[in-house]
């Protein structure tokens, strides 16, 4: 399994006055350290939680802004996402992503109430160990700069809600140009992790991590503290050599099965600790050596599990001649992919133990639960057919191109078997499908957001710089939720279409007419399908939005565009239909706006077929939709008319009515 690196990150600048808002003037502090304090918030425009770090110095904007230089390179899904910045007279803040379950010195040692299974350990580990190895091999600019951390400890890793390492903190990171060694006159970082070579010469390499992470292996197995008092974790257990190592392991864990691991684990900490950084390991060797001891946890407690049909099945499955072997064709898709990781077929098995949790079956795929080696859960969606080359060259080519947080993220691939195999992030809540055909509670500020972040999504890839796509199969079941009822549109196997950017000259950087008259007339067959997959999406979203407001997943598509359309036709109103759950005057006031909206996008009518908005309009109107909503809501005298939200969209030169009846499409601006 060879590791993926990302791609930088978009930034958002924040002012004072927004973070103010953002966390509600500061009133919940989740973390304390020497840097400031970090406080839980909350995104105003799509409720997403994030964590704002508030610096107590603010003479260190140079270094500040070196940090947020550093971290928004990292785009790699064991590193926390960083959101943005604020950088005043006053005050220097890091806005990132919130992580649920906070950091690990906090859970191995302040709440030593909650298990952790020595398999959730080697994940936590894996998991900080493939960050470091993304940081470790970055070229940060073209003369060749590599990053290292500077500063790991259980404090900067975080773990999401499935204990899955984030690592966070990136004030001590340093730049190594061109992998140079580089010195310093000034030590800084958390002394009892440190580095002795670079305490003592202020040398610094990556291989300071690799001592740092060395320490941490020892506190996960121990379940105590690098120091405690006058007494030193490494040097416990560099005296407990000659003796019996079972007295230093946490109890839960230390038990007649674990023993032989964890014995492993304490020789692997012990090669990242010595003294001479020369001899110590490189990370990826670090990374491959703990999941190994992962597949051994996990193939004892299969063994204690009674054999299955399915697990015949893959004995035979992995005899079989390697898919690739058979077709090389499949070389240039696998060269085309972009930062995905490329797993085994065995390491499938190990993911989904032996496709032991099937979640369905639909289509021409069946798709199994399953956790990666950092307890990342996952969803492998596995091909049953060797000719699904159509499948794999639309939803792993095109969505590896793809970084936006709405849309699914492919994680993985494995085409070695006699199936293809992709490997998405898991949504926790299911479908959009499976939540409107819920009792679950579906609140209007909920089902506005779902709405709002899958128009965006869907604007991102008709204007995206890797391409201009059509998904051609927006659905309310090809919407995945999360636990925060975030949307990720996902399903990019089936009619999605794309304009790639070879296709588009740096001429044509801009969808201009002629540009567009330009590729059908050439490339008819391929641009015209591309072209009607965006007319597609904006008529299944609008059933969507229909869905949405009216709660109801057991009608057709074309039967509830229909229904509501003829509702609006009579009465000019689709109140018959809103979900009876959401009473209030004013929430029947947005659903009838957002109504309206779906009827924009989904006419019909060939001579009314350039009235339709684009998606980039559909995610402005919905803002504002919502914005005026909040300002009702508040009794605020401010209102957002039809008339002044269609003034501040941007103005778009439309194709003649012509183009739009052959083509379905309208231009869309990048």
């Amino acid at each position: 399994m060879d590791a993926s690196h990302g791609t930088v990150q978009t930034l958002n600048h924040f002012e004072e006055d927004e973070l103010k808002g953002i966390t509600n003037n500061y009133s919940i502090c989740i973390g304390e350290g020497g840097f400031g304090k970090v406080y839980k918030g909350v995104l105003p425009d799509d409720y997403d939680l994030v964590a704002v770090k508030k610096y107590i110095r603010t003479d260190l904007k140079d270094e500040f802004m070196e940090e947020v230089r550093i971290h928004s390179k990292l785009n790699h899904k064991n590193i926390v996402k960083l959101i943005g910045y604020c950088i005043s007279e006053s005050n220097l803040m890091l806005i990132t992503e919130y992580i649920s379950n906070g950091n690990l010195d906090d859970i191995l040692h302040n709440n030593r109430n909650i298990p952790i299974p020595l398999d959730t350990r080697l994940g936590i580990a894996i998991g900080c160990a493939e960050a470091l190895i993304c940081m470790h091999s970055m070229h940060l600019s073209s003369g060749g700069d590599l990053i290292y951390h500077g500063d790991i400890k259980p404090a900067n890793i975080l773990l999401d809600e499935n204990f899955t390492a984030k690592v966070s903190d990136f004030g001590l990171s340093k730049l190594l140009s061109g992998g140079i060694t580089q010195f310093t006159n000034t030590v800084v970082g958390s002394m009892n992790y440190m580095d002795p070579e670079y305490l003592r010469t202020g040398c610094l390499t990556p291989k300071s991590d690799v001592y740092s992470f060395g320490i941490v292996l020892l506190e996960l197995i121990a379940r105590k503290r690098a120091k405690e008092g006058d007494v030193y974790l490494v040097g416990t257990f560099a005296e407990a050599k000659a003796r019996d190592l079972r007295g230093l392991f946490d109890s839960e864990i230390a038990n007649e099965n674990n023993i032989g691991i964890l014995q492993q684990m304490v020789k692997l900490a012990n090669e990242c600790l010595r003294r001479d950084r020369n001899e110590r390991l490189k990370m990826t060797d670090v990374a491959e050596r703990l999941r190994v001891l992962k597949r051994k946890v996990r193939t004892r407690q299969e063994n204690r599990r009674p054999q299955s049909s399915l697990e015949s099945f893959c004995s035979w499955y992995k005899k079989s001649p390697s898919f690739l072997e058979r077709n090389a064709s499949n070389h240039k898709i696998l060269s085309e992919l972009r930062n995905v990781t490329r797993f085994t077929k065995e390491e499938i098995n190990d993911v989904t133990e032996n496709y032991s949790c099937l979640l369905e079956e639909r289509g021409p795929a069946k798709f199994f639960k399953g956790t990666l080696e950092d307890n990342t859960v996952v969803v492998v969606w596995k091909f049953l057919y060797a000719d699904s080359e159509k499948a794999i060259i639309n939803g792993g080519i095109i969505l590896s191109q793809i970084v936006h947080k709405n849309i699914i993220r492919l994680l993985g691939c494995c085409l070695e078997a006699e199936s293809l195999i992709l490997i998405y992030e898991y949504a926790n809540k299911g479908s959009l499908m499976d939540i409107l055909g819920s009792q679950e509670d579906f609140p209007l500020d909920k089902r506005i957001g779902i709405a709002i972040k899958t128009a965006e999504a869907l604007q991102y890839l008709h204007s995206s710089t890797t391409g201009i796509i059509g998904h051609g199969n927006v659905a309310a079941s090809t919407i995945l939720l999360d636990n925060n009822f975030s949307p990720k549109l996902t399903d990019f196997s089936g009619a999605c279409k794309l304009i790639t950017e070879t296709e588009i000259t740096a001429r044509d950087s801009v969808i201009t007419r002629n540009f567009l008259e330009n590729i059908l007339n050439n490339y008819p067959n391929h641009f015209t399908s591309v072209l009607k997959n965006m007319e597609n999406d904006l008529y299944r979203f609008g059933s969507v939005l229909f869905a949405l407001i009216s709660r109801d997943n057991n009608i057709s598509l074309d039967d509830i565009v229909l229904r509501f359309t003829e509702a609006y036709q009579t009465d000019n109103s689709g109140e018959a239909f809103f979900d009876k759950v959401i009473t209030a005057k004013e929430e029947t006031n947005v659903l009838q706006e957002i109504g309206r909206l779906a009827l924009k996008c989904t006419v019909s009518n060939v001579d009314d077929m350039d009235k339709r908005p684009t998606m980039k309009e559909v995610a402005e109107q919905l803002h504002m939709i919502r914005r005026s909503w909040k300002e009702r809501r508040t009794e605020a005298t401010t209102q957002v008319t039809e008339i002044e939200a269609t003034a501040v969209m941007s103005v778009e030169p439309k194709l003649p009515k012509l183009m739009r009846r052959l083509y379905g499409y309208r231009r869309i601006q990048l």
